[in-house]
């Protein structure tokens, strides 16, 4: 049944759209199918005429019949049959095709069996295996059912298809993701998507034929259920489980009888989805892969890159025996070999065929490789891999590393995907795709027979190094091994958790051919070797080479050991290090001087600071420096929130050590440790100085004679809280630390470009580091201990304020929170005398049974004071009211939390931050500062960041979001009747299509509040008001909090603010050429003024409106076109990044606040300059673009209440407007 059957018959032949696809002509592969049927209809109604394959021509000739009785045209059909896995019955199908419609326009490649529905070991390959397992095909028709037919189609379609022509593969989301016990199908489908961009690119340029990829998600059916369900049994989970896995991975819900809810797509959303990649609608796509999924998140595809050489120091293979399976390049295999036995492995050599054996054992003999033991394997033979496993068993009784290698060596079955023959096409699949699949199914059976008993064997699967002609099939095979990969690693992961198996193996795939660099075979060989240690295992299953393994890692060959390089790596340079005593600048300080260079440590404490340098002094002694007193200077009383301490600095280290080779900017403060509608702006401010306009100083103080010097290098120690390059971290009750990392780490960024080339700047982020400002020490409390002390507060402070908040909603008053003041629940009046929701978060802190007197008390004073400020801020309370609540408040006793509550909390913390990190541990101040010294010794490495941090990944925002569609015209008419402010000056044009977008939606009133009387003026005179909507313009200086204090209080409050800057960016220069004078360069009290006007600007207005319940924040940032400069677009893009920091860490806080705000930011700066406006249709676009992105930020978010995932989606955004359509 199909789910057309509600449309009226008079409709069922037309399209909605219009006949699209008129007199296109159309080859349809499974066009009988459960999804081609739809897919037959959805063209037929556009218009196409239609070529219907299949396999079964009765069903063909039932179905067409079952058309024409729907009212489709006879004439607009025809049909043939056979397996397009013979290239003959292709070409067959593309010859009666052209004999009924004179052309072919468009291929779709729908046709493909479910293939063996089997988990890895039971797959059948022969015949034999086939019928034993009751399989419809073996694991090699399966291949070329679902990979070698749309290959076959393809080459049999292309030389009569015109440029324009679309080919459309169908693959499907599965061979993204683990599907258990289906490998058979997900290995070609896989091999599939690598083989369409192949062809796209091919095509694309030789015919102007264009190639895309339908990935349809599960679909709604029967079937679909049957199939989890099955999965469900397999893996023995319960019921549901795979399905539910799928849906959560959906970010998108679908109407039904119950509203909305995470369903499947329907076969018309993938019929519907074709016909659009066939129509001329999609003319401008090629090699793309559509999903229709409902937004599915699933990668494209594993990528990590190797970045380092492997370190040899602690590689020991002795006794370990490693089988590599290579392929007619026997040279290189040998290169594998006699790596492995570098280090000490035992290894066997197998090839697929004994010419080759004879070969390589020539090889082996002349490298002096005697001990290799040599070997036949054919992988497609299970006897033959039951013998070699069998053999390796007797003779060694282990196995620890299997590297395998392709069948054939570049070139073998040419290099075009068109012109490949019929032989190639079979070989291929046979050898590159299904063999990796039969070797793996037979050695994983073998595992468990003869080697249960050790730990699980590396197992490395390698693919050919680069062809030099696109490696189209090279890709192929990398694709089809990856999912092999992902769907043995599942299987195995479920075994071994349901106690079936030992252990789970972790096969990896090194990816070789997007390098041509010389070293790339040593380079593989190395980290073969490192893998098969088993000391260092990568989770992400394909390694890439990196394109020039120089430039990535460094180095050109494997470093020698720390020990004998680390003395000498800086000799003759010299370093300024602030915060210099402790922590991570103390190690940078100490293995600096170990490398050789001079150093002056700095830091606030003269007693902490000459501890130091006597301990790195006597180890300096003990290595052997001459005089090392005299290469550790140190300055105390330096406070990096001082300026006038600074210039003390710079001034000291100038007398001291000369010309500076390394500025390190590492002091700073934790900051307020506040959520933003608690911090205040003093705790702000000092934040921004101490970690960031502090940098910026510095750089400006020792740039000019780092640049006269020819050389210089400055590191900006930041944190992972800063976020990375165009992506933004939230840090809950850390917004004023987030933003100081992000300016520390974004300098570094803008920076390079115009300090280079004699100056290096770079930024270092690590996260948690191990030690006593973690942990704590006798002398202050660690982050741990505060942050879960904070944690406890803020929840306590947040019920309360939530409580009086709806309480107000009942006719709870002003002057009734008063009542409050007593405190201690026994003092309270009688529950009768309050609101129901006041009353019930009282009987809840009776009835907690804290161990102090947090169920004894409301709060405790603190709490109260930010209590009261809050609804201060917010126009509740005035000011008389909050002294006279804070003069009767009666404080609970001390301790308000018991130590054993903020304990839980904390470790709860720790063990939060544990989990999120690949190493499971973190670095220490040491290991962080070690791996600084050697990554400051890159002298190629510019306005990058490095992450020392364990591997630590936080959820993460991207900064560079495109608004590319206009908005959804139901969901803005949703701001019809709210109440908005509209801040800036810097942006008049900007303001007045923004005030103009909101004026035309039928809002209630609109407030413009500008720094001066005359853009106050220019903005009433400049907006269009046909709805004669309620306008305010005020000129308000800079008082921004009164001004909205004002509104809140007298002009009935806010819905939706939209803050903007009332300053334009500096011109300014940001560096000057080497000798040139410095007095056009951005200075210091300037940068903190542009801190003062793009920053704390948003910040104090955020933090009041993030106090009005249900506010939509929108945050803009300054615009940039062609016409900037490049320090105008250098400072534009720190703000935008910058300020992310804090619109994401809001974002967060915003669903944890009582009054639930909502905030993003919207940025008229794109990642390149390039990229901006170049002529005023451009500029007119983006203006709309810009208006829609900031109608779009302000209608109401979803609250957590609604739907946890559709408000933390809603919230902490950055969208960049792009000027182009989509």
């Amino acid at each position: 049944m199909n789910d057309l059957s509600d449309i009226p018959q008079d409709l069922l032949t037309r399209s909605v759209a219009g006949r699209r696809l008129d007199k296109k002509c159309i080859i349809l592969t499974g066009a009988a199918g459960s999804i081609g049927s739809f897919i037959t209809r959805q063209l037929l109604r556009e218009g196409a005429r239609v070529m219907l394959t299949g396999r079964d021509q009765s069903k063909l000739d039932g179905f067409i019949e079952d058309l024409v009785d729907e009212g489709f045209e006879h004439g607009a059909m025809v049909s043939a049959t056979g397996d397009c896995a013979d290239p003959a019955v292709c070409r067959d199908i593309v010859a009666k095709t052209v004999d009924a419609f004179g052309a072919v326009d468009i291929l779709v490649n729908n046709a493909g069996a479910a293939g063996p529905k089997f988990t890895l070991r039971d797959i059948p390959f022969t015949d034999a295996e086939k019928r034993e397992a009751d399989s419809d095909q073996t694991m090699f028709e399966s291949a070329m059912n679902l990979l070698g037919a749309p290959w076959n189609m393809v080459r049999a379609v292309a030389p009569h298809m015109a440029a324009g022509g679309s080919i459309i593969n169908v693959s499907t989301i599965f061979s993204r993701t683990h599907y258990y016990g289906r490998i058979p199908y997900v290995v070609p489908k896989s091999g599939l998507n690598a083989l369409s961009k192949g062809l796209a690119l091919e095509l694309g340029e030789s015919q102007g034929i264009r190639v895309n990829t339908l990935f349809p998600g599960p679909i709604e059916s029967e079937r679909i259920e049957s199939v989890f369900a099955r999965m469900d049994e397999l893996q023995g989970v319960e019921p549901g489980s795979t399905g539910k896995e799928f849906r959560d991975l959906m970010i998108t819900t679908r109407t039904s009888d119950g509203g909305l809810e995470y369903k499947y797509p329907t076969p018309t959303d993938v019929a519907s989805g074709i016909v659009w990649l066939a129509s001329d609608e999609s003319s401008a796509l090629s090699g793309h892969h559509i999903e229709v999924t409902n937004g599915m998140q699933v990668p494209a595809q594993s990528r990590s890159q190797l970045v380092s050489w492997p370190d040899k120091r602690l590689e020991d293979l002795s006794g370990q025996v490693v089988l590599i399976l290579g392929g007619d390049d026997y040279h290189e295999a040998v290169t594998f070999a006699e790596r492995q036995m570098q280090s000490g492995a035992r290894v066997m050599l197998a090839f697929r065929n004994l010419g080759t054996v004879g070969h390589a054992r020539s090889l082996v003999q002349s490298r002096g490789l005697g001990d290799v033991q040599l070997s036949h394997l054919d992988p497609l033979r299970r006897e033959s891999v039951d013998r070699s496993m069998q053999l390796i068993d007797d003779q060694f009784g282990r196995l620890d590393g299997v590297i395998l290698l392709p069948q054939k060596p570049n070139g073998e079955y040419g290099y075009s995907l068109c012109t490949a023959s019929d032989e190639d096409v079979a070989n291929f699949v046979r050898d590159e795709v299904v063999a990796p699949v039969a070797f793996a199914s037979s050695f994983a059976r073998n595992l468990d027979r003869c080697f249960g008993k050790d730990e699980s064997p590396a197992i490395v699967y390698v693919t050919n190094p680069s062809d030099g002609h696109g490696n189209l099939m090279n890709e192929i095979i990398r694709a089809s091994v990856e999912a092999l990969i992902r769907g043995w690693r599942h299987e195995d992961e479920t075994l071994a958790n349901a106690g079936d198996l030992e252990w789970a193996v972790q096969p990896n795939q090194m990816v070789r051919y997007d390098t041509e660099d010389k070293e790339a075979l040593t380079f593989a060989a190395d980290w073969a070797a490192t893998l098969t240690n088993r000391v260092r295992k990568m989770d992400s299953i394909n390694l890439w080479l990196p394109k020039s393994i120089k430039r990535s890692t460094g180095k050109s060959a494997m470093p020698s050991s720390i020990s004998r390089v680390l003395p000498g790596l800086h000799k003759g340079r010299t370093a300024v290090i602030t915060g210099g005593s402790l922590g991570i600048g103390l190690q940078l300080g100490r293995f600096l001087a170990i490398a050789g260079a001079r150093v002056l440590l700095s830091a606030r404490s003269e007693g902490k600071l000459a501890e130091a340098r006597a301990e790195i002094v006597e180890e300096l002694r003990n290595i052997g420096y001459p005089r090392p007193e005299t290469r550790v200077k140190i300055l105390g009383d330096i406070d990096v929130g001082d300026p006038e301490a600074l210039n003390r600095l710079h001034d000291h280290a100038v007398a001291e050590l000369g010309h500076v080779d390394f500025l390190i900017n590492n002091a700073g403060i934790s900051g307020a440790e506040e959520m933003v509608v608690d911090m205040t702006r003093a705790d702000w401010d000092r934040t921004m100085e101490a970690n960031l306009i502090s940098n910026y100083s510095l750089i400006r103080k020792f740039s000019p004679a780092m640049k006269a010097g020819g050389k210089g290098s400055i590191l900006n120690v930041s944190s992972y809280f800063g976020g990375e390059k165009y992506v933004a971290v939230a840090y809950p009750n850390r917004a004023d630390y987030a933003v100081s990392k992000a300016g520390q780490r974004v300098l570094a960024e803008i920076l390079s470009r115009h300090l280079g080339p004699e100056i290096q700047i770079n930024a270092l982020a690590p996260g948690p580091v191990d030690g006593a400002r973690l942990r704590g020490s006798a002398e202050a409390p660690g982050l741990f201990d505060r942050r879960g002390l904070l944690v406890l507060e803020n929840k306590r402070l947040n019920e309360v304020h939530k409580s009086i908040l709806s309480g107000m909603d009942m006719g709870f008053s002003a002057d009734d929170v008063l009542l409050l003041a007593s405190n201690a629940i026994d003092a309270l009046p009688d529950l009768d005398s309050f609101p129901k929701p006041i009353a019930r978060l009282i009987m809840k802190i009776r009835d907690s049974g804290g161990l102090g007197s947090s169920s004894s008390s409301l709060m405790h004073l603190g709490i109260a004071s930010k209590l009261t400020t809050r609804l201060v801020r917010a126009g509740i309370l005035n000011d008389e009211q909050r002294e006279q609540f804070l003069s009767t408040f009666v404080d609970a006793p001390a301790p308000f939390f018991d130590f054993s509550e903020t304990s839980k909390q904390a470790e709860q913390i720790e063990t939060g931050i544990l989990n999120r990190l690949h190493l499971h541990k973190m670095p220490t101040d040491e290991q962080v500062g070690l791996s600084t010294v050697f990554h400051l010794a890159d002298d190629i490495v510019s306005g990058e960041t490095f992450h020392p941090s364990g591997g630590l990944k936080f959820d993460r925002s991207v900064t560079e979001g495109e608004l590319l569609l206009p908005p959804n015209e139901s969901e803005i008419a949703k701001l019809k009747g709210k109440r908005v402010v509209l801040l800036g000056d810097a942006m008049r044009n900007e303001m007045t299509e923004i005030a103009n977008g909101f004026l035309a939606q039928g809002v209630e009133k609109l407030w413009v509040l500008t720094r001066s009387e005359a853009s106050a003026s220019a903005m009433k005179h400049a907006v269009d008001n046909p709805n004669a909507v309620a306008i305010e313009c005020r000129a308000i200086g800079d008082e921004l909090e009164t001004s909205l204090d004002d509104i809140l209080r007298n002009d009935g409050g806010y819905d939706v603010v939209v803050s903007s800057p009332f300053e334009r960016l500096p011109l300014n220069a940001l560096a000057a050429n080497a000798n040139e004078p410095w007095d056009r360069v951005l200075s210091d009290e300037e940068f903190r003024k542009l801190v003062h006007d793009q920053l704390t600007h948003h910040f104090r207005i955020a933090r009041t409106s993030a106090l009005v319940p249900n506010c939509q924040i929108v945050l803009i940032t300054p615009e940039t076109s062609l016409a900037s400069t490049r320090e105008e677009f250098a400072l534009a893009l720190f703000v935008k990044n910058s300020l992310h920091a804090f619109t994401v860490t809001l974002g967060v806080e915003g669903e944890r606040l009582p009054t639930v705000p909502a905030i993003n930011q919207v940025q008229l700066t794109r990642r390149a300059h390039t990229e901006e406006p170049s002529n005023d249709q451009e500029l007119q676009e983006e203006m709309i673009r810009l208006v829609h992105a900031v109608l779009q930020c302000s209608v109401p978010a979803p609250t957590p209440s609604d739907s946890r995932y559709l408000s933390k989606i809603f919230r902490g955004n950055a969208v960049t407007v792009s000027p182009w359509a989509g």
